[in-house]
């Protein structure tokens, strides 16, 4: 990799800057603190980023830069034949930052961002910032390091530039910190798996098993005795359930024949009732043949009668004033006849109304018995529900009443188990006082052990830390003067900085008298010999020409005393920084002192820190020692102790199992307070049946009667509308009556005159008595006729009557045939509620001892599950007793690989520091070989980095050579360095080197040999930049750049040939 060019803008000290590179050595010459080594950061910057410089982003920006420029650096450099430039602009914003980056491959963008452009350059380059700064670059006084410092720092700075050190230090501390970690890990896991125990876990899983497989060998022999009395229930059940079911036959003809004898009794009294209603009938029977005779004569007493009455209108019309008279009473006797007929007609319908009103009374006699058992109904049907609501709800406690005896007999069973288990575990409150006894005393005997452990420790460390401050005393003892070495060197600075400082200022005052003394010479020969001085305003004349004379004189002797202020100004400088670099020298080995003072305090103070711990450890094991013995316990049995945790771990199942009885015994009570209720609902429930039945009797209610009532008032239902038809009509009667009543009275007038007539017709042999006794045996006639009209009427229903009674006594016969039926039925069934009571009995028996059994199952399962608990809780202690056996030796091979892995990482380092040194002593002696034109070709480094060169057959170390000699072998063993570090990362192509300040305080022929010894290499890097603050050798470059500060106090680089 070659330089071509570099452009800067607003970075560090450079305002806008280019530098074009060439090859062959270039200088790099200014002034300290002109921006010389910026020009490297540069570099790095173009090619790595802020990574690359190791600086912080606000240090990068120049200080000249406002507040929208940009910090701007492009690098043009060439690789394999291509030309490569890489653009990188940064800018410090207050709240973020920009960072942009491009890279361009023979002027085509080829990346364009921070990390593309990254990735791309270590592609080309071919390594990475810290390889690529240790390669092309050697900072200040570090080709003297190579030579002067001790050797524990030369040998780290070797390790530092090849990157080994990490691995000596980083990595080797790394893996102690991890091995310590896991060793306490170790520790822990020990302890844990002798609390474990292991082989007392399998042989507790070992008895349980066994156990295990009685309680499933006794659970068969239960479930078998429980499958039996399951059979032998479920056989009293079907037997039990046959007799109730012919108990409920029985029951229901029972119930058949209270109806039928009820329904018989009733029958038989409607029997007699129409029995003697028929007779009643009959004795009608012969009033009627009574009443015929008179009853027969009624019409040819009327006819004689109506006879008698037209022979006197006959007699009447004789007479001129009878005719007018017969007249009108003809008018009147028909309008009379009429209505007489009407209300003939009229009274014939009141006899058939007479006549109906039995019927009549007998429908309405219906109705209302109908209307009456109707009323009847709803309370009936309401006795009949509630009668089934009462044997449902019977149904109902008698099976809830099977189940709360089966129910209490469990219980019952369970609190004489539960009685038995608290029995065992009265003892556990006092086991577990013991255990903790146990477990404090395990908690001491651990703490003991581990007291024990750190003491250990903490005296080997004691006897480590011993050796440790014994060496470190040694190393103090050879460094006592390095406090007065540098409080000497500080004041001889504060002297060469104060000379330094007085220098320059006397060299103002004397460039001021100089530039005074040339201005007003420069006035006076402007003036000439005639004119006036510009001082005391008199005429020069005379003395002009001493006046000038004066003044160069004063001058020459001012610039002379200037230049000496100059060299001795250029002196002070050289001695100060010669005495900075001893300075620095100083601090270091200060600070490595100080580093062995801390050193030497903190082992001290670990010493001290350990010998307490060792002492509190020793104390504390043997406290806990006295709070064992102070516990009853010459020493912790863990065997005691895992037999009283099994015995607890067994009796603590029995108290859960106990507690699981208690809350189910507590029960016991309401179990016992439901069965009294449910006899008293029994009780109640018989109390409500007997009473609804007996209501159900008195109300005297039959469905069948109904029907039956229903049925002949539907018979009856023609007369009632013929009588309610006939009634309709007789509503007239009234209205003819009264005009009955007026006829008569008009025919009564009549009559009066008629009567005046009739002593007329006595003469005509009228008989009036003939008359009326006639009349009132036709009304005798007429009464007989209507009685015996209204006997017929009530004789026509004694055949219906017959036939209803007929009706009724087959009924009554078909009734009692029925009740004889369900008698010989029921004696035909054979039913004893004892045998109910019996099977009842029975199927008690059989459910105490399902019950029993399954009991005594439900124990062998709670077993069987508690052991299979015990079993897997043991197998899980055994798993993560064998796993943790397993993680230890896991992390104790762990921890061997971890400690075989620290020795090989050591060996490692070694046998790398070993094939480095090799390659590098190869190098470095092919380089030294060129340099020297074959005069010294051997360089050898020993462990400790030590130089040392082969001159005639000896190895010598390299202060034995003279100052060139050794600017030789220091040039030789950074080159050979780079060319390592270069074929490390696979570089092979020529590359460039920078040198920052190599000269030092060499002399003129020091700088010439290490300016030869440079030449040698430009075959190898075509480019070398030598950097210092020296400008004498810039004559010796091929290409000088002065880097000065301008006024404006921005750095500028100029470029000499």
């Amino acid at each position: 990799m070659l330089l071509n060019k570099l452009r800067m803008r607003n970075f560090k000290r450079f305002r806008d800057q280019e530098i074009t590179f060439h090859d062959g050595i270039t200088g790099i010459i200014g002034n300290n603190g002109t921006g010389k080594s910026s020009i490297v950061s540069a570099i790095l910057f173009a090619l790595y980023g802020l990574q690359g410089t190791g600086l912080d982003g606000n240090y990068i920006v120049s200080s000249f830069a406002g507040p929208q420029d940009v910090c701007e650096v492009r690098l043009d450099f060439l690789v394999g034949g291509n030309e490569y430039a890489v653009v990188r602009r940064f800018k410090r914003r207050p709240s973020s930052t920009l960072h942009e980056a491009y890279l361009f491959l023979n002027q085509k963008l080829l990346a364009s961002s921070v990390q593309k452009v990254g990735e791309e350059v270590h592609r080309i380059v071919g390594m990475g910032p810290g390889d690529f700064r240790n390669t092309i670059y050697a900072g200040q006084k570090e080709l003297l390091t190579l030579l002067e410092s001790r050797a524990g720092s030369r040998k780290d700075w070797f390790m530092q530039v090849l990157g080994i050190d990490y691995l000596k230090k980083d990595s080797m501390e790394e893996l102690k910190q991890i091995i310590d970690a896991r060793e306490g890990t170790l520790l822990e896991f020990t302890g844990r798996l002798q609390e474990l125990d292991a082989a007392s876990i399998r042989n507790r899983l070992e008895e349980l098993r066994a156990e295990l497989a009685r309680a499933e060998d006794e659970l068969k022999r239960i479930s078998a005795g429980e499958q039996s009395a399951a059979e032998m229930l479920e056989r009293a059940r079907k037997e039990r359930d046959r007799l109730l079911s012919v108990r409920d036959r029985y029951l229901h003809l029972a119930r058949e024949r209270e109806v039928l004898e009820a329904e018989i009794a009733r029958l038989r009294t409607e029997c007699q009732e129409g029995e003697a209603e028929i007779a009643q009938r009959q004795r009608l029977q012969d009033e009627l043949r009574d009443l015929d005779l008179l009853a027969g004569r009624y019409e040819s007493l009327k006819a004689e009668l109506a006879q008698m009455a037209e022979n006197r209108a006959t007699v009447d019309r004789l007479r001129h004033e009878v005719e007018t008279v017969e007249e009108q009473i003809r008018e009147y006797t028909e309008r009379f006849a009429k209505i007489e007929a009407e209300l003939a007609v009229l009274k014939k319908d009141e006899d058939a109304v007479a006549g109906l009103s039995g019927d009549i009374a007998a429908l309405q006699s219906l109705h209302n018995r109908i209307s009456a058992m109707k009323a009847l109904q709803p309370e009936y049907d309401s006795l009949r529900e509630e009668l089934a609501r009462l044997d449902e709800r019977f149904a109902q406690i008698e099976q809830r009443v099977l189940e709360n005896r089966k129910e209490i007999e469990r219980i019952e069973g369970k609190v004489q188990h539960l009685r038995a288990l608290e029995a065992e575990v009265r003892d556990l409150d006092a086991l577990r006082a013991r255990e903790e006894i146990f477990l404090s005393a395990a908690e001491y005997a651990r703490q003991r052990e581990w007291c024990l452990q750190e003491a250990c420790a903490a005296s080997e460390e004691m006897n480590q830390l011993e050796t440790e401050i014994a060496g470190v005393s040694r190393q103090l003892a050879g460094m006592g003067a390095i406090e007065e070495q540098i409080e000497s060197a500080e004041s001889k600075k504060e002297y060469l900085t104060s000379r330094i400082s007085v220098c320059a200022e006397r060299q103002e005052t004397i460039r001021e008298e100089i530039r005074r003394l040339a201005e007003h010479r420069a006035e006076i020969i402007t003036a000439g010999p005639e004119g006036s001085c510009p001082m005391c305003h008199q005429s020069l004349g005379e003395h002009y020409e001493e006046l000038v004379d004066d003044l160069a004189a004063a001058s020459e002797l001012k610039q002379k005393t200037l230049a000496d202020l100059e060299h001795e100004y250029a002196r002070a400088v050289a001695e100060r920084e010669a005495l900075i670099a001893g300075l620095q020298n100083l601090y270091q080995q200060r600070t490595a002192y100080q580093r062995l003072k801390e050193q030497h305090a903190l082992y001290s103070s670990r010493y001290e820190q350990t010998a307490a711990v060792l002492q509190r450890r020793k104390t504390e094991a043997e406290k806990y020692s006295a709070a064992i013995r102070a516990l009853g316990m010459d020493e912790y049995d863990p065997e005691a102790h895992n037999a009283l945790k099994e015995r607890i771990r067994d009796l603590t199942g029995k108290r859960a199992e106990a507690d699981t009885l208690r809350g189910e015994c507590s029960r016991l009570p309401a179990l016992q307070k439901e069965r009294q209720q449910l006899i008293a609902d029994v009780e109640d429930y018989l109390a409500r049946k007997e009473e609804a039945e007996a209501k159900i009797a008195r109300l005297g209610f039959d469905p069948g009667v109904l029907q039956d009532l229903e049925a002949q008032a539907q018979a009856l239902e023609a007369s009632y509308r013929a009588y309610a038809q006939m009634q309709a009509r007789l509503l007239q009667k009234p209205a003819l009556e009264e005009e009955h009543a007026v006829v008569l009275a008009k025919i009564d007038g009549l009559c009066k005159k008629r009567e005046s007539a009739m002593d007329e017709l006595a003469r005509l042999s009228f008989d009036p008595e003939r008359f009326a006794a006639l009349g009132e045996e036709c009304n005798r006639a007429e009464a007989a006729f209507q009685r015996a009209f209204e006997l017929r009427v009530r004789l026509e229903g004694l055949s219906r009557l017959s036939q209803a009674l007929d009706a009724k006594r087959s009924l009554l016969e078909s009734r009692e045939a029925e009740l004889l039926q369900i008698e010989t039925d029921i004696a035909d069934l054979g039913f004893d509620e004892s045998a109910v009571a019996a099977a009842e009995g029975t199927i008690a028996d059989c459910e105490r001892n399902l019950a029993t059994a399954r009991e005594q199952k439900y124990a062998a399962t709670a077993r069987i599950g508690s052991l299979k608990t015990d079993i897997e809780g043991e197998t899980e202690r055994l798993s993560r007793a064998e796993d943790l056996a397993r993680r230890h030796e896991m992390l104790a091979e762990e921890i061997g690989r971890l400690k075989l892995t620290r020795s090989l990482i050591r060996d490692y380092t070694d046998y790398l520091l070993q094939v480095v040194r090799d390659r590098i002593e190869e190098e470095a002696g092919r380089v030294l070989a060129e340099i020297t034109d074959g005069r010294y070709g051997t360089v050898l480094l020993d462990d400790d980095f030590t130089v040392l060169v082969n001159d005639m057959g000896d190895d010598y170390p390299a202060e034995r050579f003279s100052g060139g000699e050794q600017d030789d072998i220091a040039i030789a063993l950074r080159i050979a360095l780079s060319r390592f570090i270069a074929e490390v990362n696979q570089v092979h192509d020529s590359t460039f080197l920078i040198f920052d300040e190599i000269f030092g305080s060499q002399d003129e022929e020091r700088r010439s040999n290490l300016l030869r010894a440079l030449r040698t290499q430009e075959v190898h890097f075509p480019q070398i930049l030598l950097i210092s603050h020296i400008s004498e050798v810039q004559d010796e470059f091929s290409t000088t750049l002065v880097v000065e500060m301008g006024a404006d106090q921005a750095s500028r680089v100029r470029e000499i040939e």
